[in-house]
């Protein structure tokens, strides 16, 4: 069952300038699909350093995303919500909420929400449900894709899950007209500061910014993957900035938000 936000229905305000960074992202991968381009990263027309923090470098695929960082009561869950349920008449005109794949909210006093295999069942519900890639319901019926999400198997090895059952058939699929994004709030709860930096890349992800990095190569190139995490969290942004590894995904586009 997907996770929700707690903050669901309450007023937002400000930060309009957050949500045309990420209409600028989603422009220029729906521009690549276009142009019959995966997005590649090394080319000249990636797009500016999106505020506030340093650039995160450039990458090998089209699989780049876009970080929301900052401090306890920052406004980064507000925003996420802003971006899913929009209370203001401008973020309905905005339209973004329209083009979501998927949303994970994270919470560390609930530890359903920070489950992987609850969060890779709650991916599939809501694909399968939203109608945004209608190839993806008949891709997820094939038994083998079913067999990974059975009871146990699932929770045995949710990296395995996630990779046969949302990366894959997303692949596999012919890719919408217009580029979408998944949602992951509070992306650092459950990776604790430190942890991780000793692992090898072929450790079995904990946490799901873990599983979100180990996989970063197979998201497809249509996708934005946008999360938000604690700016005091290393680890997170050490997974998912710096130069890209097998186990360390870009998030190209860095949006810092003021405390």
């Amino acid at each position: 069952m997907a996770q929700t936000s707690l903050l669901q229905g309450k007023r937002f305000y400000c930060r309009e300038w957050v949500f045309h960074k990420i209409q600028h992202c989603l422009q220029e991968k729906t521009n690549n699909l276009v142009a019959g381009t995966s997005g590649t990263l090394g080319g000249s027309s990636g797009p500016p350093n999106t505020g506030g923090g340093p650039s995160s470098g450039t990458g090998k695929s089209g699989s780049w995303g876009v970080l929301l960082v900052g401090g306890p009561g920052s406004g980064k869950t507000a925003l996420c919500t802003e971006l899913i349920w929009p209370s203001a008449p401008q973020g309905a005109h905005r339209g973004l909420h329209q083009l979501c794949l998927a949303f994970h909210f994270c919470r560390a006093e609930d530890a359903d929400t920070v489950c992987l295999s609850g969060f890779v069942r709650g991916l599939v519900a809501q694909i399968r449900g939203g109608g945004l890639v209608p190839q993806y319901e008949e891709k997820i019926r094939d038994p083998a894709v079913q067999s990974a999400l059975q009871p146990g198997e699932c929770e045995r090895n949710p990296s395995e899950a996630f990779k046969r059952c949302v990366l894959l058939p997303l692949l596999s699929c012919k890719p919408p007209a217009q580029a979408l994004f998944l949602l992951v709030d509070s992306v650092d709860e459950g990776v604790k500061a430190g942890e991780g930096e000793s692992r090898s890349s072929s450790s079995s992800p904990r946490s799901i910014g873990e599983l979100l990095a180990a996989h970063h190569e197979l998201l497809p190139p249509w996708l934005l993957l946008i999360c938000s995490g604690r700016r005091q969290n290393k680890n997170i942004t050490k997974l998912f900035t710096g130069e890209p590894t097998h186990n360390h995904m870009i998030m190209r586009s860095l949006v810092c938000l003021s405390d």
